[in-house]
């Protein structure tokens, strides 16, 4: 589980650290805090970032890396939850979020990513549209420990993001977030 805690890491600093209602099957938007998982209190990273502060983000990271920078200018939102659920058990966040991906998979996302290990499950689904992925969503739910729901909108070009993965080796994540630190 230590490579997907990895992985879903590497994706909400990618993502996250950058950072009316739409149809989230037209838009890659899809209400990720509707989901009822966290009670007041209980999330330890909330973030809804979107229009001029994204394209802040990106500005900050053309110097650091093309790719990421490309990426992040053509975002129109990022959204992160991540906490301890303490008004509901395992079993229940398990279900909210099998929900969700019933309500995903008939709204036309796919699921590219599924890992189940005993009580520690990650999934990753995107939407696309005219070739470009246009949302991602990805829900962790590590027992009751931790849960990690995110929803990124916006037009991800497949090869940018194939190139940003493919140097993933090189990805030093303090070092990104050592500029939004100071």
């Amino acid at each position: 589980m230590r490579k997907i805690s990895v992985l879903i890491g590497v994706i909400l600093a990618v993502f996250a650290g950058f950072g009316g209602a739409q149809a989230f099957a037209q838009s890659g938007y899809y209400p990720i805090e509707e989901m009822g998982i966290f009670s007041e209190g209980d999330l330890e990273v909330d973030i809804d970032l979107s229009g001029a502060m994204l394209r802040v983000a990106a500005g900050a990271m053309e110097d650091r890396d093309e790719n990421i920078a490309e990426l992040v200018a053509n975002l129109e939102r990022v959204r992160v939850q991540v906490g301890a659920p303490s008004g509901v058990d395992a079993a229940t966040v398990a279900q909210k979020m099998a929900d969700a991906q019933a309500t995903l998979g008939s709204a036309g996302w796919q699921k590219i990513l599924s890992v189940e290990e005993s009580d520690e499950q990650v999934y990753l689904y995107a939407l696309e549209s005219a070739g470009n992925i246009v949302g991602l969503t990805v829900f962790v739910n590590e027992g009751r420990e931790e849960v990690v729901v995110v929803n990124i909108v916006g037009d991800i070009n497949p090869e940018t993001l194939g190139r940003l993965l493919a140097n993933m080796r090189d990805f030093d994540l303090d070092e990104i977030m050592e500029g939004f630190e100071q």
